[in-house]
């Protein structure tokens, strides 16, 4: 498990690490894409949504909407 200065050191590379592990079909990140797209979806499909972004990650999220 990484601590905070694991995680400091991975921050720069994060993407490229979850678009390897998504392209292969392996852990952690198989069907990310996915499920950024079925949020994505259900999200759309309701009138005047709101959503909550707690500030978690590197707002690859937003960058899809």
């Amino acid at each position: 498990m990484l601590n905070s200065k694991g995680f400091d050191l991975w921050a720069d590379d994060y993407d490229k690490s979850v678009g390897v592990s998504e392209e292969e079909n392996r852990y952690p990140f198989a069907g990310y894409k996915r499920i950024l797209g079925d949020i994505y979806k259900i999200i759309m499909e309701k009138p005047d949504a709101v959503v909550l972004d707690l500030g978690f990650g590197t707002g690859t999220f937003h960058k899809a909407i």
